[in-house]
């Protein structure tokens, strides 16, 4: 077994197989694999407030942005209101636009429906210059909203179909999770926003009914520590001492790396390289084209456990105690943070920020340019596993079974997840979902913003799960079981590739 399992060590349930969990959920699909959601979990599109616009914003801008839609969305609430129907809207329209003809006075069914008797109601949307009717329409933040909309009169459905209305529709729901180069690849040229965005809806509700395939790669002849993948390509690191490129679409292997005398247990890769540390101590730079080594970084004295990079420097941990930043062009250390009182098992890196996760039981923030630990996070009872770090949130895993939720400014807990049975070894989360991976065989899929568990995936792997990565349409997975998995959620989506 690799040196990672003696820096974390796993609960005695872990040597053999995982307990049986005696919750019960509703199952979702029939295939070997099984995603169960639990009951309180409710399907429907979440009402949770998203910037309108997908870059980023500070916390003031963000706070404006949500009181904005939010506002807008009770305006068309108190509106809709049966029995709150308004008498007359103030407008800058001169009173004979305003006036109703004899026919408009006469009340109607849906004036009854209403609850509106003996009142001069005003279509204010078809009354309005239409360019200014599809910004009012903007304020919608929720598809039971636009249903409803919708169904009012001709002149609103009209005003529903407008396609930049969908487009800033698309752009505030699904924006801030779509990577940036997607994004200007979308808008280069003529959309159908509404097609694209019931598309995207349609790939959400699948996570949120578990509707999803298991596809699996077998190649390695060991265990499987370390993947990651983009729209074409999966890499993954294996105790047999290989990295293996596969085409993700035919789950057909590429090419194979070799050069590292001891497992594979950690990678990440960018346009220009490809990083590895390995249980031989050593790290090695790759040219991710022509598979040649281009450095070979030596330093650490254990076992490498974890590496990032950036265009500007390698950050490695060890089981050691330590954490190594290298220069990523010259191979050369540039210095050594140490803090941690036992195996720094993980590490992730943003911007200049870089967090770290030990056995120790304590998360550290340092600056990288500096060196200096900014915060101690402290919480977990036993030893930390897996850190991920957004620069405003981070994520940990620990043999104590539990997932917590950090506020990064503050070092606050802001949730705790509970719900497997043995060491969270690896996970993985964007703005929607947190993703987990354990020593109990699961994967188990959470809201990020409450904490809810939403799906519980097994049954694919057979041992203990190390590795687990996401984008907006799948999981993929690697094991002790030898075996890569693809959990698939774009069934029913026309052209997913389009969207992410």
């Amino acid at each position: 077994m690799a040196s990672f399992m003696d820096a974390v060590t796993p609960s005695p349930s872990a040597a053999g197989a995982a307990p049986p969990s005696t919750t019960t959920h509703r199952q979702h699909i029939v295939t070997t694999p099984t995603a169960t959601r639990p009951p309180s979990s409710s399907r429907g599109e979440s009402r949770t407030v998203v910037p309108v616009t997908p870059a980023p914003m500070d916390q003031d801008g963000e706070e404006a942005a949500t009181q904005d839609v939010e506002e807008g969305s009770m305006f068309f609430g108190r509106w809709l209101r049966r029995g709150n129907a308004p008498a007359r809207i103030t407008t800058d329209l001169s009173e004979e636009v305003l006036s109703p003809s004899d026919d408009e006075a006469c009340l109607s069914a849906t004036d009854s429906a209403f609850g509106v008797e003996e009142v001069i109601r005003i279509d204010f949307i078809s009354a309005l210059p239409y360019e200014l009717a599809v910004q009012i329409m903007t304020r919608a933040i929720d598809m039971e909203t636009l249903l409803i909309l919708n169904l009012i009169s001709k002149q609103w459905a009209t005003v529903l179909k407008d396609n930049d209305l969908w487009r800033i529709f698309y752009m505030r729901r699904w924006g801030p999770l779509t990577h940036p180069k997607k994004l200007i690849s979308l808008q280069s040229r003529n959309r159908d926003w509404k097609d694209l965005f019931t598309r995207r809806l349609k790939l959400h509700n699948n996570w949120i009914d578990g509707k999803v395939t298991a596809k699996f790669i077998n190649g390695h002849v060991d265990s499987v520590y370390c993947i990651q993948f983009d729209g074409q390509h999966i890499v993954s690191g294996s105790r047999d001492r290989t990295i293996k490129f596969w085409d993700i679409n035919t789950q057909k292997c590429l090419k194979t790396l070799r050069g590292h005398d001891g497992s594979v247990l950690c990678l990440q890769y960018d346009s220009r390289y490809i990083v590895t540390g390995s249980s031989d101590s050593t790290i090695i730079v790759w040219d991710i084209h022509t598979g040649d080594k281009v450095h070979t970084l030596r330093g650490h004295t254990s076992p490498v456990l974890d590496v990032r990079f950036n265009d500007r420097i390698i950050v490695s941990c060890s089981k050691d105690c330590t954490i190594k930043i290298w220069d990523v062009n010259e191979g050369i250390l540039i210095r050594t943070l140490e803090g941690h009182h036992a195996a720094v098992n993980a590490v992730h890196l943003h911007n200049n920020l870089i967090a770290s996760a030990s056995g120790d039981c304590i998360i550290k923030l340092w600056d990288a340019n500096t060196g200096q630990c900014l915060r101690d996070f402290s919480g977990h009872s036993r030893g930390l596993a897996c850190v991920q770090f957004d620069g405003d949130t981070i994520v940990s895993g620990s043999n104590d079974r539990t997932i917590r939720v950090w506020n990064a400014h503050t070092g606050e807990t802001l949730r705790v997840l509970d719900g497997h049975h043995d060491l969270v070894r690896t996970l993985c989360f964007d703005k929607e979902r947190i993703v987990s991976g354990s020593y109990d065989q699961t994967i188990k899929v959470w809201d990020f913003r409450t904490g809810e568990l939403l799906l519980d995936l097994k049954d694919a792997h057979t041992s203990w799960v190390f590795h687990v990565q996401i984008d907006a349409s799948k999981i993929i997975s690697a094991s002790q079981d030898r075996k890569i998995v693809i959990w698939d959620f774009t069934a029913d989506v026309n052209e997913p590739g389009e969207l992410l």
